[in-house]
């Protein structure tokens, strides 16, 4: 394990939320389980407390997991490169720590998820007495658990690699990979357009179906909302990677999204990428918010509120995504007249 302050905060903050998440989940089971709301007995009694404490710890949880999560990023992207010999930023780190480092990363991001998901559900149910929603709530709470289980198990592996490890190539990797024509990298450089064409086209449909769940949220497309929000996050990143950070460099031929995060490029590579992560969030909150108006009508009210405010949140991310995103590139453009690449 490296001795650096980043590792032993984001391990505080991963084992209080873990810890929380435990004892909230373990509530949990007993109201998945026999939850009955239409009686009044001792026993529904105590399953409403212990709903109550699930739903407590478990917002608890979700901030400290948060905590953890975005320590763990920011170790990545600008401090742990400086202890990893030949690292210059997060992809030498990630070098470094094998496949560990993006599993535990694509778990993080999974849990996160579930667990967001769940506060959207809970907070809903908590407008009205009735508790229509604390079933689902718990089973969408427990869902978490083999995600998180296997996100900190992957985050040890891969912060015990980083102790030893040999000095990596970084960024020289980078473009090894451009040159060589039989890598992914330059297949992915060759479909390159098709992400960026298809994250505009994206971009646009979300953009109409925030504005419409805005205007008319009783009639939201939350599902189909959802489906492109998780194709568009795939599209955005690829083109941010593979065509928008030129403009960042003022270079072609260096795919690094992690050199986006670093202090020269004012740490853009976080803002850009959170835009991204509201996106695919309140996408997923809007379309959980719509369901639930479609089944319980008790709860259409506070569900088209939630919607309305999932909407609004889509439209802001995707408008700073888009400035952040195109606006070094439009600058350029305006400024010598032609792109990066040579074309008028």
């Amino acid at each position: 394990m490296i001795w650096h302050p980043l590792v032993w905060a984001f391990w505080a903050a991963a084992v209080t939320g873990v810890l929380l998440y435990s004892t909230g989940a373990a509530q949990a089971v007993d109201v998945m389980l026999n939850w009955a709301p239409g009686r009044a007995d001792a026993d529904q009694l105590q399953r409403e407390r212990r709903a109550e404490t699930a739903a407590l710890l478990g917002h608890w949880a979700l901030g400290s997991l948060t905590a953890a999560a975005m320590l763990g990023l920011v170790g990545i992207a600008v401090a742990w490169h400086r202890i990893v010999p030949g690292a210059m930023c997060g992809t030498g780190v990630l070098q470094a720590m094998g496949t560990d480092g993006s599993r535990a990363m694509i778990f993080w991001s999974l849990t996160l998820m579930i667990l967001y998901g769940w506060g959207t559900l809970d907070r809903l149910d908590s407008r009205h007495p009735q508790g229509y929603l604390t079933q689902a709530a718990a089973r969408t709470m427990i869902c978490a658990a083999p995600f998180l289980v296997l996100a900190v198990f992957f985050s040890w592996q891969a912060l015990m690699r980083i102790e030893n490890v040999t000095p990596v190539s970084c960024c020289a990797v980078v473009y090894d990979r451009v040159l060589d024509d039989a890598s992914g990298s330059a297949a992915m450089k060759r479909l390159a357009p098709a992400f960026l064409w298809g994250s505009l086209a994206g971009s646009a449909a979300l953009l109409i179906l925030a504005v419409a769940g805005i205007r008319r949220p009783g009639r939201g497309a939350g599902g189909l909302g959802c489906a492109i929000a998780v194709l568009w996050s795939v599209g955005a990143t690829v083109s941010v990677k593979q065509v928008w950070s030129a403009y960042y460099y003022q270079v072609l031929s260096h795919p690094c999204p992690w050199c986006l995060f670093l202090p020269d490029y004012y740490g853009a590579g976080f803002f850009i990428f959170a835009c991204v992560a509201v996106v695919v969030m309140e996408s997923t909150a809007l379309w959980l918010a719509d369901r639930t108006r479609s089944r319980f009508p008790n709860l259409a009210d506070p569900s088209e509120t939630r919607i309305r405010r999932a909407a609004w949140r889509t439209l802001i991310a995707l408008v700073g995504f888009t400035v952040l995103a195109t606006g070094p590139a439009i600058a350029w453009r305006l400024h010598t007249g032609v792109w990066l690449d040579g074309a008028p």
